[in-house]
C-alpha cells in the first residue's frame, strides 16, 4: 500500500500572529499500515535539520506503479 504523507517544514517567514509559516510538502510512502507510514515519515524527518511536523497521512488508491524496477520491460 502507498500513503500520501504531508509534512510541514517551518520557514523563516512569520504569520500575523508571529508563528513561523509552514511549507507543506507531500511524500509517497510505501507501508502496510498508517502506523508504519507514520514511523517511516518520522525517521525521514529526523534526518533533516529543519523543524517539521507530520500534518496528514492519507491512503492512496494506486492500482500499480509502472517504473524501471517493477516493470523494466516497458523501458527497453
Amino acid at each position: 500500500m502507498h500513503y500520501l504523507v504531508t509534512i510541514g517544514y517551518e520557514t523563516e517567514q512569520m504569520d500575523r500572529a508571529g508563528n513561523p509559516r509552514l511549507q507543506k510538502l507531500k511524500y509517497v510512502v510505501e507501508a502496510e499500515t498508517v502506523e508504519e507510514a507514520t514511523i517511516v515519515a518520522s525517521k525521514y524527518r529526523a534526518g533533516d535539520v529543519r523543524s517539521s511536523e507530520s500534518i496528514a497521512i492519507a491512503k492512496m488508491q494506486i492500482e500499480c506503479i509502472i517504473d524501471k524496477n517493477n516493470t523494466p520491460e516497458y523501458y527497453k
